[in-house]
């Protein structure tokens, strides 16, 4: 398997900017997904914080090769640059040690 990272993204939105947090993120989400080290992502709204958007992400490289060559991306800009005005408080990743996937695909 080649090098993985995998991370969780809390986004805490002020709640008169949670729908153009939510769309600028999904805009966002929707083109990195195109990126030849993609694997998934899963963007998630707490339960009891509705205004807090939660992503979990997973690539195939590096957390160094992530923050180095995905996070300035030029579909990304925008989003960066807007991203204080938007936010309640900082946004919060936690990086993950990749242990295993389920379900895993099987060879025949």
């Amino acid at each position: 398997m080649s090098e993985q990272v995998a991370f969780i993204v809390y986004l805490p939105a002020k709640p008169q900017h949670f729908a153009e947090a939510r769309e600028r993120l999904l805009d966002v989400v929707h083109q990195m997904s195109a990126e030849p080290d993609f694997v998934n992502t899963w963007v998630h709204q707490l339960q009891d914080d509705p205004n807090t958007l939660v992503l979990y992400e997973t690539w195939n490289c590096s957390k160094e090769d992530f923050i180095a060559r995905h996070l300035n991306k030029p579909y990304r800009q925008d989003y960066e640059r807007r991203l204080p005005q938007l936010l309640a408080s900082d946004r919060r990743i936690e990086f993950l040690e990749v242990i295993g996937s389920y379900p895993q695909r099987r060879e025949p």
